[in-house]
């Protein structure tokens, strides 16, 4: 019989981009360090890649629409991981919809929509 000796298991809550996030560690000294990594990951990708901050690259790289523009490291990865998504999914994962979602009303955070605001995409069915 081998004896297993059950970890200890540090957890961190928080929300970004309107989802929670839980980060877990076994090690509890290791927490505050990744916790910071992780916030500072996700800081990076929002500022590359949102589309709700007139900051971000990606809504400079919207405004030069139509000019050849250089991208970071980052914002270039994330265009390759949703063209592969779009790929894979045989198109079910679409980056190119973003006109289309601010014609619907998704301009903005989701908790700043309201929904009655929103018109119907599709005629009600009879």
């Amino acid at each position: 019989m081998t004896a297993v000796r059950e970890r200890a298991v540090a957890t961190a809550d928080w929300t970004a981009w309107t989802c929670r996030v839980r980060l877990a560690v076994t090690d509890p000294a290791a927490l505050a360090p990744a916790t910071a990594l992780v916030r500072a990951e996700l800081d990076a990708v929002d500022l590359a890649c949102s589309r709700f901050r007139p900051d971000s690259e990606l809504a400079a790289v919207d405004a030069a629409a139509g000019r050849w523009t250089t991208v970071s490291p980052l914002l270039a990865q994330a265009l390759a991981v949703a063209l592969r998504a779009a790929r894979l999914t045989g198109g079910a994962v679409d980056p190119t919809v973003g006109g289309a979602m601010v014609a619907l009303g998704y301009d903005r955070d989701l908790d700043a929509v309201d929904p009655g605001s929103v018109p119907p995409v599709l005629a009600p069915v009879a």
